[in-house]
């Protein structure tokens, strides 16, 4: 089938954003303004950990395990991202970040003895902001420790790295090191925004390392694509997803800005500084792109992930929201998260306390829950329904109990607004209206326990623009209240 144009993607878009009822979602607190709205990334969030003792990451292992690691230098700030990082370090402060991660990973060597690599992701940060010769020596740490060749190997890419002579030279050690799967981060083809957004990168960069990636023989690449952008309009989003499609890309992670307090496009956004598009424009530009993309043959997978191939659009994404709690994410590097024996936890987030820590001989585990029976239900439930949905029969099995009794008031809430829906075999998922509103969905499977916890560790920050558990809590749970909340404290 052809490329829908520009005015049948609208159209598409604009019948279907009638669906999405949002003044009566808001109603029943099932829909999150733009600025409260996010994904959940840890389950219980940050704001409800505390002190963890780090022995007892180690002791239930699952039999297969997901490594991740976090490289935290970039070239410069991107106004929307918060993921823990520092800009433009000297060669000496690389050098030494890599040789704690090194011996980071020496503490776990013999839990993980035996246990199956799954997936690997390296991730920042920008990894690519690495050189050759960082690279080779990142790698060669990894493989002596861990067998990669039966795993799926995952690289963040910054487009700027078309910009290095030596561009080939590292995707080819990259390739050596065992990765298979590649993710470029373009989130625009509009060249105004990319320059509102700080990314450091052009739109010929973005072409250029896609050229180089397929001509190297990189197969698996994703391209990171977002909507809901500073100064961006309906038409500029269609420019961008034809520009991608045009490079013949078959696999996307598209999904919206989410803001932080401490974040540059945060008061960007409180003092009106650029134009931003409403909750109904974000809307149409989620349908747009999934009636582009479908009349193209791309499947969702999980939900936000698009891919064109036979296989899932990832399997590290797979076992994530998939895996109902027996995988490992194993974190290694500063600010990295992790689940392990049935505890999510965090590293330490600051870079000198990381490094201290670490080459003091110590854990660098900064905070901590172990999950009760109800968290991990609750876990469980949130991350399938953002993938492929939740199985009821094996929820029992899994559990011991009926989850359409043991949720029966939230199932109820979310079938009344037409945000779930169960099918014929028994299985539960979001629908159309449900994946827009997820964050929202996923806030009502918050326990009453964790709520508390969030509100009083969230009322303890003195400051939302420079706090480190504001910056790294990756959940809708206690953000920002009104509009005129949000305002006072994004500015």
């Amino acid at each position: 089938m052809s490329t829908p144009t520009y005015s049948e993607a609208l159209e598409f878009a604009i019948d279907r954003s009638y669906d999405i009822n949002i003044d009566m979602l808001r109603s029943r607190n099932l829909h999150l303004d733009t600025f409260n709205d996010y994904l959940v990334g840890t389950y219980p969030p940050l704001k409800a950990m505390g002190e963890i003792n780090p022995d007892i990451l180690l002791d239930r292992i699952a039999p297969s395990i997901d490594l991740y690691f976090h490289i935290p230098f970039c070239h410069q700030n991107c106004t929307f991202c918060h993921f823990g990082k520092e800009i433009n370090p000297p060669p000496r402060r690389v050098e030494r970040y890599l040789a704690a991660l090194d011996k980071e990973m020496s503490w776990s060597d013999a839990a993980l003895a035996g246990s199956a690599i799954e997936t690997a992701f390296i991730g920042g940060g920008t990894p690519s902001f690495l050189t050759n010769n960082q690279l080779k020596a990142l790698f060669g740490m990894i493989g002596k420790r861990f067998d990669l060749s039966n795993s799926e190997v995952s690289f963040e890419l910054h487009p700027s790295l078309a910009k290095q002579a030596d561009a080939a030279d590292r995707i080819s050690t990259l390739l050596k090191g065992g990765v298979n799967r590649f993710v470029l981060g373009v989130q625009t083809l509009d060249r105004d925004i990319l320059r509102i957004l700080n990314r450091g990168h052009g739109v010929d960069e973005v072409m250029q390392t896609v050229k180089l990636l397929k001509g190297m023989g990189v197969e698996n690449l994703s391209l990171d694509l977002m909507y809901g952008l500073p100064q961006q309009t309906l038409r500029s989003w269609y420019g961008s997803l034809i520009g991608l499609l045009d490079m013949e890309v078959e696999k996307f992670n598209i999904f919206p800005l989410m803001f932080k307090s401490t974040d540059p496009i945060a008061r960007h956004l409180a003092r009106g500084r650029y134009q931003f598009a409403g909750a109904k424009e974000r809307v149409m530009m989620h349908f747009m792109a999934e009636h582009m993309l479908t009349s193209l043959g791309y499947r969702h997978g999980p939900i936000f992930y698009w891919t064109k191939m036979s296989q899932p659009h990832s399997f590290q994404q797979a076992r994530k929201y998939d895996s109902w709690n027996d995988n490992n994410l194993v974190p290694f590097g500063v600010s990295g998260f992790g689940f392990m024996s049935e505890c999510q936890f965090y590293n330490e987030v600051d870079l000198d306390r990381y490094l201290s820590r670490v080459e003091a001989g110590e854990k660098p585990v900064w905070k901590g829950v172990v999950l009760s029976q109800d968290d991990l239900m609750r876990r469980t439930l949130m991350f399938a329904l953002r993938s492929s949905g939740v199985l009821l029969s094996r929820f029992e099995r899994e559990f011991g109990v009926s989850l359409e009794v043991y949720f029966a008031r939230e199932l109820r809430a979310l079938k009344e607004a037409g945000l779930i829906c169960i099918s014929k075999d028994g299985v539960l998922s979001l629908t159309d209206a449900g994946t827009i509103n997820s964050g929202a969905v996923s806030l009502l499977f918050f326990s009453n326990n964790v709520l508390e916890q969030v509100a009083y560790n969230d009322g303890r920050i003195a400051d939302k623009r420079t706090d480190l558990i504001e910056k790294h809590d990756y959940s809708p749970a206690a953000r920002y209240g009104s509009s005129v909340q949000m305002k006072e404290v994004f500015q």
